[in-house]
C-alpha cells in the first residue's frame, strides 16, 4: 500500500469502520489528492473480493517497460541481474518471486505478454510493493529477448529440474538472466535453447521438485551470495 501510494498509483482508498493502524495510509492518501471512504467492514471484504484487512486500495497498472528499455538501463551496470518468467501461471509465485529478486537487488523482472500470470492484484499482495522497487518489461516474444539480452553481454540460466549442472558448481556470471519455468512444464523448449546454461537444485527422494518461487529465491540468493556491489565474487 505504501509503495503504491508513493508511486502514484492509488486512486481511490477504502478503510473498514472502526479499522486501527491505518491513520499513516489515510494521511498520505488525502495529501496527494486520493479520495478515502470508511465503510462496513463486511461491505469492505465483498468489494476486495475476500478478507481485505481493514483496508483496499484501487490501483492503476504497473507501468511496464520494453524489453530494449530494460537492456538500455542495464547497459553500463555489473553486477546486473534480471529474472526471466516462462509463462508463471500462479500469480502468488509471480509476487513472491519479484518479492526475492527486489530483496537481493535484482535490477529487473520479463514477464511474457500473453499466456502467463499477470502482475495484477494477486500478484501485487503477495509482492508487498515490492514490484515498485524493479523494472518489469513485458516480451512478446521470450525467446527473442533472451537472445537480444546474450547480445548484450548477459548470460542466460534456465533452472530445470534435469539442468546440466548443480547451482553450487554453475559459474554464474556477474551479468545474469534467470530464467524460471513454469509450473506444470518447466522450461518451454525454445526457451531452453537460448540459455546459456541449464542448472538444477539437488533433490532427494521422495521430493521431485520444488514450487517455482521456493526454487527461484535458492538461485537468487546464490548469485547475490557471489557479488558484491563491486561486481568481484
Amino acid at each position: 500500500m505504501a509503495a503504491a501510494l508513493a508511486a502514484g498509483r492509488v486512486r481511490r482508498l477504502v478503510v473498514a469502520a472502526g479499522a486501527t493502524g491505518l491513520e499513516e495510509a489515510e494521511r498520505v492518501a488525502r495529501q496527494a489528492g486520493v479520495p478515502v471512504e470508511r465503510i462496513g467492514r463486511e461491505e469492505l471484504d465483498r468489494l476486495a473480493g475476500g478478507d481485505a484487512q481493514g483496508c483496499a486500495a484501487w490501483v492503476r497498472p504497473l507501468p511496464t517497460v520494453s524489453v530494449d528499455t530494460l537492456i538500455a538501463d542495464c547497459a553500463r551496470r555489473t553486477p546486473a541481474l534480471l529474472v526471466a518468467c516462462d509463462h508463471l501461471q500462479d500469480p502468488r509465485n509471480l509476487g513472491a518471486i519479484a518479492r526475492t529478486a527486489a530483496a537481493v537487488g535484482a535490477l529487473g523482472l520479463i514477464i511474457p505478454g500473453r499466456r502467463a500470470a499477470p502482475v495484477g492484484p494477486v500478484a501485487e499482495r503477495v509482492a508487498a510493493g515490492t514490484f515498485q522497487a524493479l523494472r518489469v518489461a513485458v516480451a512478446v516474444n521470450l525467446p527473442e529477448a533472451l537472445e537480444r539480452l546474450r547480445r548484450a553481454r548477459f548470460w542466460v540460466y534456465g533452472a530445470a529440474a534435469d539442468g546440466a549442472q548443480p547451482y553450487y558448481r554453475c559459474a554464474m556470471d556477474p551479468r545474469t538472466v534467470l530464467v524460471i519455468g513454469a509450473e506444470d512444464r518447466g522450461l518451454a523448449p525454445l526457451v531452453r535453447r537460448h540459455c546459456d546454461a541449464t542448472v538444477r537444485l539437488p533433490l532427494r527422494p521422495p521430493v521431485e521438485s520444488l514450487n517455482a518461487s521456493a526454487a527461484a529465491a535458492v538461485l537468487l540468493y546464490e548469485w547475490a551470495r557471489r557479488y558484491d556491489d563491486s561486481g568481484q565474487p
